[in-house]
Order: structure tokens, then C-alpha cells, then sequence
């Protein structure tokens, strides 16, 4: 089994008296979309910086790539692209110019430009002022330029905040696809749990600096209650058998369509099998997963 890319044990970050990270242990699988969920002041960000090392932990081990971020910096930074903050750029500089210094400062080869450029699909701009950018372009911009080099890990601090539909797309579809063109692992934290949800393969939820949960999100939806959409011939009927054994039920779409909430997969037999008993003449069922926005809103009781 592959060592995870980040692995964090123990950790404790406080800023004076005010304690943001408490005891958090995190393990990221490789070539995994690892989405890094929480509230605003939860954490979230002061952990991304403590994964690059940009802040340093009061207690506990920090490891990207199996190696200690307080003694091998250096190492790890040369094998990791991120956006930790919102990137900033030379606007009278064209794309392939903005991106040549960073080629530079990681005494990368030229062609590097146009592998990333084509990356993010920004080939077609490469001679473009930057300044004349859309924020969605510059979005993938500032992508492009943390992939050059190709990193093993890809860092991203809300990477589609600000933008258009459009332009949330184009970037889930660069995501979605890295961890298949080579050997990187994607570390997002991102508010759109609706784009999340679309493209991680696992998740940590963060709540008061220490995780709710980790793992991969099938297993999280697997955990949790969600609803069982049934086409029955007699509705009424049906909603009341439901009532009587304790569910709850609402009107469907359809006239003859009932949405039975607070359902886990493993107990959609056990209502099929009453609705098939009670002779209300079910037709079809349907087991809907729980969204994450939904989950992560009772958790936090929101």
C-alpha cells in the first residue's frame, strides 16, 4: 500500500491564546482528489499552511512525501505546486511571459510552458496580456503555473471562488483529470460542496481544528441517512403504512410518487419489503445518497 503524500499526527496550532488546530491527524492517499472541507475559521487554511510549511506546528508531525516539513522544506516544495492564497500576476505581462519566470525560478525547460498552457486549455492565449484576462482564465493561469514542473501534489486554497458556472466547470474538469494524467495527488479545500462532491474520491471534515471524518467519500455517504423515492399505485395508502411504522414521507413529483426521508442503503429493503407486504402496489425504488452539502450541514447544525 502507498505511503500517504500528507500525514499529519498530533498536530496543535494556537495563535496566543486561541487554539486553531487541535490534535489533528490527517493521512492523504496518493493520486487521490482529497477534498478538505469546514467552516470559515475552522482551520482549513492554517492547516494548508502548515502542510507547506509556511506556518510551523506548536506540537505534532508534519510529513509531505514521506519527508518532515520542518527540516526538508526545500525538498518538498520542489515536488508540490499550490495556490495558497489568491495569486497574484504581472498584468502587462503575456501568459507564456508570466510563466517563463516561474520556469526560471525552478530552472525549468521552456517547453514547459506550453505543455501547462495546454493543461488548463489557455494554449490559445499563451500570448495574451494577462491583464486582459477573464477571472476564470486567470484561475487556470495561476493553475498552470503551480503544475509547472509537474508536482506530485497539487495544493488548492478555493480554487473556484469568484468564478462563473463556466468557468467552475473548466476547472473541475482540469481536477478531475490530473490524478489520470500522471502521478499527482489533487488537496483542495473548497465552500462548493456541489463541485466537491463531483470530483473528490475522498474527504476530511474539519470542525473546531480536529477532523469529524476521513476516508473515502462513498464511505461517508454509505454512513448516512438519505431518501427512497418510490412509485407506488395507491399513495395515500402507502403514506399512511409508512406513518404507522414510524417514517416519514412526503409527495413526490409524480401523483402516485412518495420521497421516504431518514433511509440508509442498507435499510431500503426493509420499506420495499413493507410497501410489497401492505399491497399498495409499489412499482419502483430508488435509493438517493445523502449530498454532502446535506450531511455537512446537519454535522454542523447549520
Amino acid at each position: 500500500m502507498p505511503s500517504p503524500v500528507i500525514e499529519l499526527r498530533g498536530v496543535r496550532k494556537a495563535f496566543g491564546a486561541h487554539s486553531v488546530i487541535n490534535g489533528l491527524d490527517l493521512s492523504v492517499p496518493a493520486h487521490s482528489i482529497f477534498a478538505f472541507l469546514g467552516n470559515n475559521g475552522g482551520g482549513k487554511s492554517t492547516a494548508i499552511r502548515l502542510i507547506t510549511g509556511l506556518l510551523r506546528a506548536d506540537a505534532g508531525d508534519v510529513e509531505v512525501l514521506g519527508m518532515d516539513v520542518r527540516s526538508e522544506r526545500r525538498a518538498i516544495l520542489a515536488q508540490v505546486g499550490a495556490i495558497v492564497d489568491a495569486a497574484c500576476f504581472y498584468p502587462n505581462l503575456t501568459a507564456a511571459e508570466f510563466l517563463r519566470i516561474g520556469c526560471t525560478i525552478k530552472a525549468l525547460p521552456r517547453s514547459e510552458i506550453g505543455r501547462v498552457l495546454d493543461m488548463v486549455s489557455l494554449g490559445a492565449a499563451r500570448d495574451r496580456l494577462v491583464g486582459r484576462f477573464s477571472l476564470g482564465m486567470k484561475q487556470r493561469l495561476a493553475i498552470a503555473h503551480a503544475l509547472l514542473g509537474s508536482p506530485k501534489l497539487l495544493i488548492l486554497d478555493e480554487p473556484s471562488n469568484g468564478l462563473d458556472p463556466e468557468g467552475i466547470r473548466d476547472i473541475r474538469e482540469l481536477l478531475a483529470a490530473l490524478p489520470r494524467q500522471g502521478d499527482c495527488t489533487v488537496f483542495v479545500s473548497s465552500h462548493n460542496l456541489d463541485e466537491v462532491e463531483k470530483i473528490a474520491s475522498h474527504v476530511g471534515v474539519l470542525k473546531g481544528g480536529a477532523l469529524l471524518f476521513q476516508g473515502p467519500l462513498a464511505e461517508l455517504q454509505s454512513r448516512h441517512a438519505g431518501a427512497l423515492l418510490v412509485d407506488v399505485r395507491d399513495a395515500a395508502r402507502a403514506g399512511l403504512v409508512l406513518a404507522e411504522a414510524g417514517y416519514r414521507a412526503e409527495a413526490g413529483a409524480g401523483v402516485n410518487q412518495l420521497t421516504v426521508h431518514g433511509v440508509e442503503l442498507q435499510g431500503a429493503d426493509k420499506v420495499n419489503a413493507l410497501l410489497v407486504t401492505s399491497g399498495v402496489g409499489l412499482v419502483q425504488s430508488v435509493f438517493r445518497t445523502p449530498s454532502l452539502e446535506q450531511w455537512f450541514l446537519e454535522e454542523h447544525h447549520v
